[in-house]
């Protein structure tokens, strides 16, 4: 297990791994839960692909983002792009591992946190089995060093924490983070990715165990060389859970009381609504906790975004409505392409989930012309009056890690006045491409996310890059976490106590 409270994965929250559906909705059925789940799968296999498959996979990924996202360079050079695309296919013919590496780089390449590929899930079930195992530490970097952050498998003694990481297998960090760079986007986040998905980079570079790890000691400035053999307990740290493992609504959201007068919402993902029932038990669970929070009545709320990746609208949007007494929305407006591609997509959605797919900036897809930019602008509204709703004070806890859906519902919150915003700023901005499609290279079947639509933030000021900031500044620091102390929530606590 990782040595701390707050787990990181290798990389669904990160990597931003969670497909953004705001249009999927509870009302799926089990069939298409399925469908969605194997389509955010990478079926790439252990097998050498030839150049031809391969270019061919290459001009299908670059046509389906120049088609389907309204924006496709807006963060990156078409032409530095297409060199890449060049360079990529004269490689000549090359194994699964090392074309996913290609894809991973040209993906990249585009600086967009929602267009990405799918790890390949096969070819790490297969290493797996044939014994491979997976560096056992997670880490940040802190003042320019790689300090750990955490330990799987109690590979190494607790006291480790916090140390700096020199080397592993002879390679000095910087040497091994040039190699990992060109394989992330470089939109701000590329160190907490890196940190957070070590163990699959360094798979994904050919890093392999034994691993001999060079750390020097904080205290004494002395280094270190351990002898490690590395983890193959990966479950719980995979991209993507395969479709036979059962997950539970606790893994995405718990819903609990701290003492008479605290509620606390951990939202760790919003990427549960591809799951009917956890769906339905969401719902279920969150109106009897409200419930329950007016019957005791609770004055205080906190609900927590730090790990929170994103995933759909629908469940931000849910709690947003419970605790909003004026008007707000969570973004000021959309510009959304029309492709075949996302046709094909509403047209395939159940007949209950594309009618209400179909509404909005949709309601007329099918009458424009392919290539045309939906525009539509928002105006904030007044929540229903719903049943059990939150009247008290609501804490909004953030950070680094807080992205996609969840990082919009922060920014409704900030521009919007409904809480008060606690912790660090965020990484990404509330200006994203999202509403990502999922998509299969037709050779390698490499999964892929390309965004449909260009959201702008929750205030409608198209012309304001600013991350989401919090009201007030609480860091969080690696020698917090190796004490397993949380600054964040003991500010938020402490302030509480005092206000009764």
């Amino acid at each position: 297990m990782i040595n701390k409270e707050r787990k990181y994965s290798i990389s669904v929250s990160i990597l931003l791994m969670v497909i953004s559906m705001s249009i999927i909705t509870s009302c799926g059925i089990k069939k298409y839960t399925t469908t969605m789940q194997q389509m955010m799968i990478t079926e790439t296999k252990d097998i050498v692909y030839t150049e031809k498959e391969i270019s061919e996979d290459i001009d299908y990924f670059i046509k389906s983002v120049e088609e389907v996202s309204p924006f496709p360079y807006m963060n990156a050079d078409s032409l530095t792009i297409q060199s890449l695309a060049d360079y990529l296919k004269k490689k000549g013919d090359r194994k699964g591992n090392e074309l996913y590496m290609d894809f991973m780089r040209l993906s990249a390449a585009y600086n967009v946190g929602h267009i990405y590929t799918f790890p390949p899930e096969a070819m790490l079930d297969k290493a797996i089995e044939k014994g491979v195992r997976f560096f056992p530490m997670f880490i940040k970097k802190n003042l320019g060093k790689w300090e750990i952050l955490g330990i799987i498998d109690n590979a190494i003694p607790e006291k480790y924490l916090g140390n700096e990481l020199i080397r592993i297998n002879g390679k000095e960090m910087s040497e091994i983070i040039e190699t990992i760079q060109p394989l992330l986007p470089n939109d701000g986040n590329t160190d907490e990715v890196i940190g957070a998905s070590l163990p699959f980079l360094l798979w994904a570079v050919n890093i392999s165990q034994p691993y001999s790890v060079e750390i020097m000691n904080k205290e004494n400035g002395l280094s270190e060389i351990l002898e490690l053999q590395g983890t193959n307990d990966l479950d719980k740290y995979r991209t993507q859970k395969p479709i036979d493992k059962e997950v539970k609504l606790q893994d995405f959201i718990t819903f609990d009381i701290l003492d008479k007068n605290i509620g606390y919402i951990n939202a760790k993902s919003f990427g549960f609504v591809q799951y009917n029932q956890i769906t339905k038990t969401f719902e279920k669970e969150m109106e009897s906790y409200f419930a329950e929070l007016k019957a005791k009545g609770v004055s205080n709320l906190i609900i927590d975004l730090r790990e929170n990746g994103g995933g759909s609208s629908y469940p931000a949007e849910a709690i947003l409505q419970k605790i909003a007494h004026k008007p707000y929305q969570q973004t000021g407006g959309s510009t959304m392409r029309v492709s075949r591609q996302f046709g094909e997509f509403l047209d395939g959605l159940p007949w209950a989930i594309r009618i209400i797919a179909k509404k909005g900036s949709m309601k007329n897809y099918d009458k424009y012309p392919i290539g045309t930019n939906i525009k539509e602008e928002n105006k904030p509204a007044l929540p229903k009056k719903f049943k059990n709703s939150f009247s008290g004070q609501v804490y909004v806890l953030i950070g680094p890690n807080t992205h996609s859906a969840a990082m919009m519902m922060a920014n409704a919150v900030e521009d919007f006045d409904l809480g008060i915003l606690v912790g660090e700023p965020t990484k990404s901005i509330p200006r994203e491409l999202s509403n990502a499609l999922p998509l299969k290279t037709p050779n390698a079947i490499i999964a892929f996310v390309v965004p449909a639509t260009l959201f702008t933030r929750a205030n409608g000021d198209a012309n304001n890059f600013e991350p989401v900031n919090p009201d007030v500044i609480v860091e969080t620091t690696p020698e917090d976490l190796q004490l397993k102390l949380d600054p964040v929530m003991q500010f938020v606590l402490g302030k509480i106590s005092r206000n009764n």
